[in-house]
C-alpha cells in the first residue's frame, strides 16, 4: 500500500483513523469553551465535512452539545455532567 492509499473496512469504506474518543479528547482539552468543526478538523488533521458528520453523530448520541451562531457557524462543546 502506498502512502496515498487508505485502508478500507469490510464494507469497502475508508477506515477511520481518528476515533470518536480522539475527537472528544481534543474538544475537552481545548483552551476554548466551544469549538467549530473547522477547528476540530485542523486539530485532528481531517477534512471538515467528515468531521462535521462525526460531530453530528456525537451530538445525536448525547456526547456533544451544539449551538448555531449564524446560518454558517456552528459551535460544539461537551455537556456538563
Amino acid at each position: 500500500m502506498t502512502e496515498n492509499e487508505s485502508e478500507r473496512d469490510k464494507q469497502g469504506r475508508f477506515a477511520e483513523q481518528t476515533s470518536d474518543d480522539d475527537i472528544l479528547r481534543v474538544i475537552r482539552e481545548s483552551e476554548f469553551p466551544a469549538v467549530t468543526a473547522r477547528w476540530v478538523a485542523d486539530t485532528v488533521e481531517m477534512e471538515r465535512r467528515p468531521v462535521h458528520q462525526r460531530l453530528e453523530e456525537l451530538h445525536e448520541q448525547g456526547k456533544l452539545e451544539r449551538g448555531k451562531l449564524s446560518s454558517r457557524v456552528v459551535i460544539w462543546w461537551i455537556p456538563r455532567e
